[in-house]
Order: structure tokens, then sequence, then C-alpha cells
């Protein structure tokens, strides 16, 4: 019978163990001010593959969805991957800022976050590029 304690008071300290280690991994690290390069677009059109398919005249296209209100996203250089575009506290909307750089190659310094699957990038700077 002190067997059977023993391994049940070992199991249960495993379990509390193993716990305590995945809450540690579960806390969110503060991200880390990042720069990225790419072109500047609107989500819906890069989503539903019609950049491609309208080639230069994509540009009045991102103009018109990004004034409409639709959200705006820049698609990196390095990894190819489409993020969301969002002013860090206290800026003006992005897609007020970022409209007269539809369609072109852009630096946006900020901070990149994700969360369920969605990757966003909250700028604090945006630079043109050549």
């Amino acid at each position: 019978m002190k067997k059977l304690h023993l391994l049940f008071i070992l199991a249960l300290c495993l379990v509390v163990s193993l716990a305590v280690a995945q809450e540690k991994n579960n806390k969110k690290e503060k991200p880390k001010e990042v720069t990225i390069t790419g072109r500047i677009t609107d989500v819906k059109c890069h989503l539903n593959g019609m950049e491609e398919d309208m080639g230069e005249d994509h540009k009045q296209c991102a103009i018109d969805c990004i004034k409409s209100g639709l959200p705006v996203g820049i698609l990196e250089d390095k990894t190819d991957k489409l993020y969301i575009v969002v002013p860090s506290k206290g800026m003006k909307s992005a897609n007020e800022e970022l409209l007269k750089h539809a369609d072109q190659k852009v630096k946006l310094t900020g901070k990149m976050l994700e969360r369920s699957g969605v990757k966003m990038f909250a700028y604090t700077k945006v630079e043109g590029t050549k």
C-alpha cells in the first residue's frame, strides 16, 4: 500500500511539474522592434490572387481598396509572407499613412505580432525604398 501511495505522489509531482513548465512556456515575451522590407498591398487582392492577374494595373486597384478601408498588408521580400499592417498606438490609420506607398516597396519598423494564426505588423516608422 505504501508503494501505491508513493507512486501516486510521484505521479502527482510529475503532473504539477509539467503544468508549471508549460505555464512558463506560455508566458508571452514582449515583441522586439524589427525592420522589414516589402511591398505594400491590400490584403483582399493578395489573398484572392488578383495582383498577379492584374500586373501593372494592380496599383490603382490597391489604391482604391485601401481608400475604401480594406486592410493594408506588407508582403515581406525575404519570406514572401503577408502581414496585416496596423499603426502603433497614437498614430494615424495605416490606410491613411500607407496609401501613398500602395504597390511600392517600403521599409517598416515596428513589432511583429501573431495570434491564432494571424500575423500582424504594428509599425512605428515607414520609409520608402528604391
